[in-house]
């Protein structure tokens, strides 16, 4: 009888840990993102795989989506993407393209925490689009 608790303790254990583990990799997976855009053209690097979980767990929503009650408010809630309003050309409203909106958002904040003495993300072209 001990035998049998035994076993199914460790069962039970194994199932548990499983199933943790691989709810974690979802939700990890699901916050993955492909940053890729027709605005960019068809000359323009690989697509950047971001990792938008870790981001939000580290800065604030608005570090990124910069006019943050526009953002919330489109698409029923759901926010909408970057390229909705910065466009290959430029515009009098929206003076940056989304091809520099992204660089100067990501290099310019990794470049920042490099500068901190922070974990940072990468600066160079190679280790994003891959």
């Amino acid at each position: 009888m001990k035998h049998r608790y035994l076993i199914f303790s460790f069962i039970l254990a194994a199932v548990l840990a499983t199933s943790l583990a691989w709810s974690q990799e979802k939700k990890v997976e699901e916050g993955i993102m492909n940053l890729k855009s027709q605005e960019f053209g068809k000359r323009h690097e690989h697509s950047v795989r971001f990792d938008h979980y870790l981001h939000e767990t580290i800065l604030r929503c608005r570090m990124c989506h910069h006019d943050f009650n526009v953002f919330s408010n489109r698409n029923e809630g759901k926010g909408s993407k970057c390229a909705t309003c910065h466009k290959k050309r430029l515009t009098n409203e929206i003076p940056i393209p989304l091809l520099t909106a992204f660089h100067k958002k990501c290099i310019g904040c990794h470049e920042n925490y490099i500068n901190w003495s922070r974990k940072s993300g990468p600066i160079m072209c190679g280790f994003c689009h891959k």
